[in-house]
């Protein structure tokens, strides 16, 4: 499977590297022993690690790894591995702010958050659902605004959502799209009203568009009361033109180059091994 590397808009399409991929997730915080001998670990986030290797490239493909090395080639760098995870919402979106404890993938223009013991039965991995109540009508709940979801060239992308709301409330999911020139339009699904205390799966999907780069969740109560709340768990944005299961995010994280040591092949040909360190 190729590796799709580079900043958003123009991922190069590189050479499938080894199978061998090694990729790691190592915890930030400390780890407490008491007198007792209990242990208190502190879990203050994790960012991702990964380490690619290829043999015999070219000169021209090394070239450009060496231009990302050097920055050359500006970032943030994206980096999306076909196969590897579905869900390219970083790991904060998908989970929709692991219910409140780490919110640097969701935005809000009104209102307040919070997390909830409810989750939806139909998916698996249950974790925390975000609350988001105060808000007023049209106000908007944004995933990964801040760091759109690549898209490949010519490629159908699908996103959705999971909510619930105690109320008969009106809920719109969109897609916006993010060009050259920044955000400019987004497709938009119906609004769907809620039944009652009952989870709704909302999806939206962005057909092949041409210059689109990438794209973000949005979803926007339509309708009253806003004195209710509105759960959302379980976010995905995946290749295709339909849902699929629910699986955890990180499938395109925001990277940068680590180290990138060659061995020297032969004339014309290397072998690097790229170490990319997730922002």
């Amino acid at each position: 499977m190729p590796l799709y590397l580079g900043p958003l808009g123009r991922l190069a399409r590189l050479r499938a590297p080894r199978p061998d991929i090694r990729i790691e997730h190592p915890r930030q915080g400390g780890t407490h022993v008491a007198l007792s001998g209990a242990r208190t670990v502190d879990y203050l986030g994790s960012r991702g690690q990964f380490e690619f290797t290829w043999k015999w490239l070219t000169d021209s493909e090394r070239d450009y790894l060496e231009a990302l090395r050097d920055r050359h080639i500006r970032g943030p760098l994206r980096f999306v591995l076909p196969g590897w995870r579905r869900n390219r919402l970083s790991r904060s979106a998908a989970s929709v702010g692991y219910g409140g404890r780490d919110s640097s993938g969701v935005a809000l223009t009104a209102g307040t958050t919070a997390p909830s013991p409810d989750w939806p039965d139909a998916v698996p991995l249950a974790g925390a659902a975000l609350a988001w109540s105060g808000w007023a009508l049209g106000s908007e709940l944004r995933l990964d605004h801040a760091h759109p979801v690549p898209v490949l060239p010519g490629e159908a992308v699908t996103g959705s959502v999971w909510v619930r709301s105690p109320h008969a409330l009106a809920v719109q999911l969109a897609a916006e799209h993010y060009t050259a020139g920044g955000y400019t339009a987004a497709t938009e699904a119906a609004p769907v009203t809620l039944t009652p205390e009952v989870w709704r799966r909302l999806t939206v999907t962005v057909p092949p568009t041409g210059g689109l780069w990438g794209v973000s969740l949005r979803i926007t109560p339509t309708s009253t009361p806003a004195a209710t709340s509105l759960l959302l768990a379980a976010a995905q944005v995946e290749p295709g033109e339909t849902a699929t299961g629910w699986s955890l995010g990180g499938g395109a994280p925001v990277v940068m180059v680590d180290e990138l040591p060659l061995t020297a092949a032969r004339r014309g040909f290397t072998h690097p091994t790229l170490t990319l360190l997730e922002a």
